[in-house]
């Protein structure tokens, strides 16, 4: 399965809470408008705090880290951009409607049958698809069908005829067939949890 990831200072993240605010109202975690939370700030501020610390401690091992970050930052960065247009773009061709139809609350097994279907074409590393996801997630979108989404990334289309080479048809078939109805649970799972969570 791939590894999550992120970095500090990406894209916006909206979350469930994300949308109009009502007059006077903040934001989530006491912000004001936007889909930045104060929590992104705090994090961001945070890092900058840790970096500061180790230049005084230890420079050479801070200016190495720091070196990392700006390659990691200039590698995702394409990424990162191509998945905003690619929102954009969301947000202009899908309306509410459809979402709600195909991947909402009333969606039934047609949302299972998008969300595993997207997660098995969806290619990349996994933190470009995030942004999409929760801006997905805030207009409407079952948690549940994201955690299924999200699990059948695991099957990677372009590596089965590798994986037939070194194992057998059967095998390949019983194995990515688990992986599909454990998603499914997953999502019921988590819905499941998320719908008497005590901090939600």
């Amino acid at each position: 399965m791939s590894a999550a990831g992120g970095s500090a200072g990406g894209p916006p993240k909206p979350g469930p809470n994300s949308g109009p605010k009502p007059a006077g109202g903040g934001g989530r975690g006491g912000g004001s408008g936007g889909g930045q939370s104060r929590t992104d700030y705090y994090l961001l501020g945070a890092t900058v705090l840790l970096y500061a610390l180790l230049f005084v401690v230890d420079p050479g091992n801070a200016s190495a880290a720091l070196g990392s970050a700006r390659s990691l930052a200039v590698t995702i960065a394409p990424i990162l951009l191509l998945v905003t247009g690619f929102v954009a773009l969301v947000n202009y061709a899908v309306t509410a409607d459809a979402i709600a139809r195909y991947l909402g609350g009333e969606s039934g097994a047609t949302g299972y049958l998008v969300a595993i279907v997207g997660g098995v074409l969806s290619h990349g590393p996994v933190y470009a698809w995030y942004t999409l996801l929760a801006d997905l997630r805030a207009r409407g979108m079952r948690d549940g069908l994201i955690a299924v989404f999200l699990y059948n990334r695991a099957i990677k289309l372009p590596l089965l005829p590798l994986f037939l080479y070194y194992f057998d048809l059967d095998y390949a078939a019983v194995l990515l067939g688990t992986t599909v109805v454990a998603s499914v649970v997953q999502g019921v799972a988590v819905e499941w949890l998320l719908s008497w969570w005590p901090w939600r």
